[in-house]
C-alpha cells in the first residue's frame, strides 16, 4: 500500500499549479517541455512535491513555481507580467496527470520520466484527457509493469531472488522492492546501499543505476 505524502486535498491545487508551470514553460514561454520537466527535477522543486511540502503544494502558482524553476537552473532572474488566463492545454494536462500519479504512485517524478516520456505523455492526452484520472494511473501503472528496473536485470542474472539478495547484500526487502518497482530512486540511495548491493551482485554500481 502506498504512503502518500501529503492529504488527497491538497492534490487538486498541487496539480492545477504544476499543470499551469507547464503551460506557462511550453506555451508562454516556448521551452521544450521535455527540457522543462528536466530543469523541475534538477531544481530541488519536484522533491518539494514529493515530500509534500505545504509551501510548494498549496502555496505556489504556476507562474511562481515556473519562475523559481529557471532562477534555480539558470541563475537569472524572470521579470514578467503575472499570466491571468490558463486554456486546458495538452501541456496543462501533462503537468496535472504527472503530479496526480507521483501522488498516487509514490514514485519520483524522475521515475516517472524515465519509464513514460513527457512525449509519451502528451501522446495519451487524447484518449485520456476526458477519462476518469483512475484511467491514467491504470495506463502509466501498465507503463512500469513492462518496463524492468536495472536492479530487477541484474539481479535476475546473477540468479537471486531479492529475498536472497537482502540476504547477501544486508539491504532490507522493502527497500530492494520498492527499486525495482521504481517507487524510490535509487539514484538517490546512501552510498552504503549501492556498494552493499554492487559488493552482493558482484557488479559496479553503473550497472544498476537508472
Amino acid at each position: 500500500m502506498t504512503i502518500h505524502a501529503y492529504n488527497q486535498l491538497y492534490l487538486s491545487k498541487a496539480s492545477r499549479s504544476v499543470g499551469n508551470m507547464l503551460h506557462d514553460a511550453v506555451v508562454e514561454f516556448d521551452i521544450s517541455g521535455t527540457d522543462f520537466l528536466k530543469r523541475f527535477i534538477q531544481s530541488d522543486i519536484a522533491e518539494q512535491f514529493e515530500s509534500g511540502n505545504p509551501k510548494y503544494i498549496a502555496g505556489k502558482s504556476g507562474l511562481e513555481l515556473f519562475l523559481e524553476v529557471m532562477e534555480k537552473t539558470t541563475g537569472k532572474s524572470y521579470n514578467v507580467e503575472i499570466i491571468k488566463s490558463y486554456e486546458r492545454s495538452p501541456e496543462y494536462w501533462v503537468g496535472w496527470v504527472l503530479t496526480h500519479y507521483q501522488w498516487y504512485s509514490g514514485r519520483t517524478f524522475k521515475s516517472i520520466l524515465d519509464t513514460v516520456s513527457h512525449d509519451e505523455i502528451i501522446g495519451l492526452y487524447g484518449t485520456l484527457h476526458e477519462a476518469d484520472v483512475q484511467k491514467s494511473y491504470e495506463v502509466l501503472d501498465a507503463h512500469f509493469a513492462n518496463s524492468e528496473s536495472k536492479l530487477k536485470t541484474v539481479r535476475k542474472q546473477c540468479g537471486l531472488t531479492q529475498e536472497a539478495l537482502s540476504n547477501e547484500s544486508g539491504v532490507s526487502l522493502n527497500t530492494i522492492r520498492a527499486y525495482e518497482r521504481k517507487s524510490k530512486d535509487i539514484d538517490k540511495a546512501q552510498f552504503d546501499i549501492v556498494m552493499r548491493l554492487a559488493k552482493a551482485l558482484k557488479c559496479n554500481v553503473s550497472e544498476f543505476l537508472d
